[in-house]
């Protein structure tokens, strides 16, 4: 095999066919390489080698190698020369140049119908620049090192950028949301906006970066397949018309770069999908926090409660809990006068009473806005010493027989027993709480304002509080409340359906801890702790003895010496205020509930029914939980005296040693109406937790990241394909602009067809022009080495009229260059190793 020596192309010689005898002089014409021939190109043409007889490797045929134009793909365009010759001839396209990597003297050859590179092993002739440095030969690179160049060659660097783009703003994204997760939903659309933004910026670099990856792929395919024209067309607008997916020959035949083109089309459902992770719920917000205008009680300030002298804040006068009489004339001021106790006063009374009506503690008129704050429900916890009723069981059953209640001070007997109850008595319900009751006529002969009419020294124990009555209750339980119970008293069923029980309540001194709960606009008060300390009067009762000590009260108890004396003042002003308490609550509970045989309409004798005592559901029988409810009615009453700040024994929560009064906060700077002196109003901020619905971000991490690792996975495998396709196109960043598509498209090579099509009666010009013709894009096309003076058709057999009938029919013979061309016409570029392979036309 000879091979042409290649300095004859610049000789000024060139063979007329490429594929006939190089060595016959006759087979060549002068060639001027700056001034071209009539139909033909300026590059010298290839010459493949010769096995025929006129091969010859005649000296003259070596002439010095000045200038070999390759005028290929990818790197169409450039110039292989001397320093003799400028690197680029005039009109010379410049977008793409193909040039070896050895630069050696080269023949080509024609052998098994590829054309091959074949170099000896004369010194490297350098490229000039801009085609020099490590891509060309003048600093030789070994394999793995011109790989990896090629695979991070500069034009590859936007690929790259763009997918960490891409990842950096699903980061971002991420970063974004978190931040806002369970905080409250404010600016709702600004942030929403801000989270579309991160993923829509996520999505366009994830896709960009594909699309610079189907581009590389793109030209990988066209150079190594050949398609249909509408094949072609479908494969370079498939990122960009979406019916161009549909083309089977193109799903056949460029399946990577269809999935490239499907991920740019799905690519937008990331923006859709993580839009939804950022989500906007109405959750309950607790804080731990202080409260402003938080209360408790302190009933110590009843100690001190002078009525002729009462404590006036913000312009309103502070209530005792009790009214008052007297000893002491309004004219004079005798020697060992006082004061003794009346009874309730009306205020508490009234509130009493309200708090009896509504089955729960009474609450204080914007008690929640004062407290919480507009919008808040809130809780706190206070504590505080008052009175409460302690209640032991003493009898349980029909016939069981009543144990004595034993106090701290002795032993007393219930004033009944159990018979007095259905299912042998007549009666569901049996209060006694009156023995031992102070009276409020404490002399005979007194005139106004309880002024005795006789002269000092009074009786010892006038005024005195002897003792505080013991709560007796007796009540029916029934059984099976749902069950209908029977009518004859005879029937054995009726005895089993009633449970008789006794219990008494003694009135303790106790330490409460309370739990009050503010939530739309209604105060909730529970009691969590009570703790008993002692009794408020520690005496028993004696109802069989008379006192006969001079006053009006015959009350007798024991031990005398516990008596609680007007003399001591401010013990008797605590105890009297504990006295009222429970005057109130035995004022309801006292009397009876009688039921006749029949169980229909009971006969009430007592103030229960208009309490929560009694079950109007089960013809006002007592509840079977009688005893806790006789304390919690008990404690609402107490816990009711917050919802008038006048009372004397309310307070300020943070600061329990001062009165609040009505006051909307406690802050007094000149301490002014103030019993402990200036503050300010932190000093009455109260630990508390406060909680409200409101509106909250909420972010569902494992959603967003499922949606960006799917799209960063897909593009990641993107940017490898496309890393990929540049290797194959040793390291040449190809698009598909305008520019390049002129550059693959140029000279005579496809102008052999005749695109617009044979005009159509009754259609303009421009109807014709505007369509290919369906037997064009039938057409086979492939991007390689075409043109040439041979005589084949474009691809399609047939003699020259058969072509001339043909609407595509051949117009001219191209030149030999790299570009788009028709089957048959076109060769295209395989690599083995590090040669590049030609597959001759059939």
């Amino acid at each position: 095999m000879t091979a042409v020596p290649l300095g004859d192309l610049d000789a000024g010689k060139a063979p007329k066919n490429p594929f006939q005898d190089p060595s016959n002089p006759e087979e060549w014409e002068n060639v001027n390489p700056r001034q071209p021939s009539s139909g033909r190109d300026s590059s010298p043409m290839y010459e493949p080698e010769s096995n025929g007889p006129h091969s010859s490797s005649s000296p003259d045929h070596h002439q010095p190698l000045e200038r070999l134009q390759l005028d290929n793909s990818p790197y169409s365009g450039a110039s292989y020369s001397s320093p003799s010759f400028p690197p680029q001839l005039e009109g010379q396209d410049d977008k793409a140049t193909l040039l070896s990597d050895r630069t050696h003297t080269q023949t080509l050859s024609k052998s098994k119908g590829f054309f091959r590179f074949k170099s000896s092993e004369s010194t490297p002739t350098h490229a000039p620049p801009p085609y020099g440095g490590p891509y060309f030969g003048n600093h030789p690179q070994s394999s793995r090192h011109r790989r990896r160049i090629q695979y991070f060659s500069p034009g590859s660097w936007s690929m790259y950028m763009f997918f960490v783009f891409g990842v950096a703003c699903a980061v971002a994204h991420h970063v974004f949301y978190a931040s806002l997760n369970d905080k409250p939903a404010t600016d709702q659309v600004q942030m929403l906006r801000y989270g579309t933004i991160l993923a829509f910026a996520a999505k366009a670099g994830l896709s960009a970066a594909v699309v610079a990856a189907f581009r590389q792929r793109v030209w990988t395919t066209v150079r190594r397949r050949l398609m249909s024209v509408a094949a072609l067309d479908s494969l370079f607008a498939a990122t960009e018309d979406l019916i161009a997916l549909w083309n089977w020959e193109l799903i056949k035949t460029a399946k990577i770069a269809i999935l490239l083109s499907a991920f740019v089309w799905v690519a937008p459902l990331v923006v859709i999908l993580t839009a939804n992770t950022l989500l906007v719920e109405p959750r309950r917000v607790v804080t731990k926090t202080t409260c402003p205008a938080a209360r408790t009680l302190n009933l110590t300030f009843e100690e001190t409660s002078e009525w002729r002298k009462p404590v006036q804040l913000d312009g309103l006068y502070e209530i005792p809990l009790s009214l008052w009489n007297t000893t002491k004339p309004a004219d004079s001021d005798p020697q060992g006068w006082f004061d003794y106790y009346t009874g309730p006063s009306p205020n508490f009374a009234r509130t009493a009473t309200i708090g009896a009506f509504l089955e729960r503690a009474v609450t204080r008129k914007n008690a929640q806005l004062e407290t919480c704050g507009s919008g808040w429900n809130c809780s706190l916890e206070i504590k505080f010493t008052a009175p409460g009723y302690k209640c032991t069981e003493l009898a349980n059953g029909v016939g069981s027989k009543a144990v004595n209640l034993t106090q701290e001070s002795g032993s007393i007997a219930p004033p009944f027993d159990t018979d007095i109850l259905l299912p042998k008595g007549p009666y569901t319900y049996y209060a006694f709480a009156t023995g031992g009751e102070y009276s409020t006529t404490q002399m005979k002969d007194v005139g106004i304002g309880g002024i005795p009419n006789t002269k000092p020294p009074y009786p010892q124990d006038f005024g005195a509080f002897r003792t505080e009555p013991i709560v007796w209750i007796g009540y029916t339980e029934l059984l099976n409340p749902d069950e209908a119970v029977p009518s004859n008293s005879s029937d054995p069923a009726f005895e089993k359906a009633f449970v008789p029980k006794l219990f008494a309540c003694e009135n303790y001194e106790s330490a409460y801890t309370v739990t009050l709960n503010y939530t739309d606009a209604v105060q909730f008060a529970k009691v969590t702790n009570i703790t008993f300390l002692r009794p408020v009067i520690n005496t028993t009762y004696i109802p069989e003895i008379d006192a006969n000590d001079g006053t009006a009260d015959n009350v007798t108890a024991i031990p005398k010496d516990n008596y609680i004396h007007p003399t001591d003042v401010r013990r008797y002003r605590r105890v009297a205020a504990y006295h009222s308490l429970g005057y109130m609550l035995r004022f309801f509970i006292n009397g009876t509930v009688e039921m006749d045989k029949s169980l229909v309409n009971p006969i009430v004798n007592t103030n229960a029914i208009q309490t929560k005592l009694l079950d109007p559901r089960n013809n006002y029988f007592p509840y079977p939980n009688l005893p806790d409810l006789i304390q919690e009615f008990y404690e609402d009453m107490i816990l009711s005296m917050l919802s008038n700040p006048q009372f004397a024994g309310v307070v300020w929560a943070a600061r329990p040693d001062e009165q609040s009064g009505a006051r909307l906060q406690g802050s007094n700077s000149d301490g002014a109406d103030d019993q402990s002196g200036p503050s300010s109003a932190a000093d009455y901020l109260y630990p508390c937790t406060k909680s409200r619905t409101a509106n909250m971000y909420r972010y569902n991490v494992r959603d967003l990241w499922i949606v960006y690792t799917i799209a960063i996975m897909l593009s990641l495998l993107g940017v490898v394909t496309g890393a990929c396709a540049i290797l194959e196109n040793d390291g040449v960043v190809r698009d598909t602009r305008f520019s390049s598509i002129v550059a693959a498209t140029r000279g005579p090579a496809l102008e052999k067809v005749r695109w617009d099509g044979v005009h159509q009666p009754g259609k303009t010009g421009d109807d014709d022009a505007a369509h290919v013709p369906g037997d064009v894009k039938r057409l086979r096309v492939g991007y390689g080495l075409v043109g040439g003076d041979d005589t084949s058709s474009s691809g399609v057999a047939g003699d020259d009229a058969s072509l001339e009938e043909r609407p595509w029919s051949v117009r001219s013979r191209g030149e030999k260059r790299y570009g788009f061309g028709l089957e048959g016409d076109v060769l295209q570029v395989k690599r083995e190793g590090s040669i590049w392979k030609f597959p001759m036309s059939e």
